[in-house]
């Protein structure tokens, strides 16, 4: 989950899984000095995404609420703002494109970029596996950027269909994002965010990621 700030208003990416409610709603209180959401934004309605939204206010009409996909109210979510892939939308001050993600768990899923700091919101590509003491690192906080194999065992495991697909050309649909964006971090919802020159560092482990998942299975 990530918190973007535009003057007085606040703006939150996912709304994290019901199970760590608590701690969500202790944090987002301190992090915003007790004043709240202004906005909160769905890259896509499963749980580990959507299970706060009502209990962080999205049902009211105090937070505006906008989520992926064309059809919201499909999704539990009749009083959305709808955010089609493609789409720009002004959001509280800030300019966000939803972009078609190649790695995604959802049909419904989009990543979301902010043009004022340049960083794409991965959803649920880019993530990795990490130690318990590691959940609030960057990528820079590790030794030698996020380890290669932790990277692999997170998308082997998550991300099942890869095994099915050229991995040429997720590569193509990536640097295509990569090529039309300015990208200065990768901020994955099941991971850690990834800043500066680190986000080539990831990408050429990713790439070699969906190349030995593809090695690796037969499928026929």
């Amino acid at each position: 989950m990530y918190l973007l700030e535009e003057g007085d208003d606040v703006v939150l990416v996912d709304s994290g899984s019901f199970y760590h409610r608590e701690k969500i709603t202790s944090e987002i209180e301190v992090a915003t000095d007790g004043s709240g959401l202004d906005a909160i934004i769905l890259s896509h309605s499963d749980y580990p995404h959507a299970g706060n939204v009502r209990s962080l206010g999205g049902d009211t009409k105090g937070i505006e609420l906008v989520a992926s996909s064309g059809s919201p109210e499909q999704q539990g979510l009749p009083d959305a703002r709808k955010c089609s892939i493609g789409d720009r939308l002004n959001v509280k001050g800030r300019t966000l494109s939803f972009i078609d993600p190649p790695l995604a768990d959802r049909s419904h899923t989009t990543w979301i970029y902010d043009h004022s700091d340049g960083v794409l919101f991965t959803a649920d590509g880019f993530g990795n596996y990490h130690e318990p003491n590691q959940c609030g690192f960057i990528s820079s906080d590790f030794d030698e950027m996020i380890p290669a194999e932790e990277i692999y065992e997170y998308h082997r495991d998550n991300l099942v269909w890869l095994r099915y697909v050229d991995p040429e050309k997720i590569e193509k649909a990536l640097d295509s994002i990569f090529t039309e964006f300015t990208i200065n971090a990768v901020a994955p919802v099941h991971g850690n965010p990834i800043t500066g020159k680190d986000v080539d560092v990831y990408l050429s482990r990713l790439y070699e990621t969906l190349s030995r998942i593809a090695a690796e299975y037969d499928v026929g």
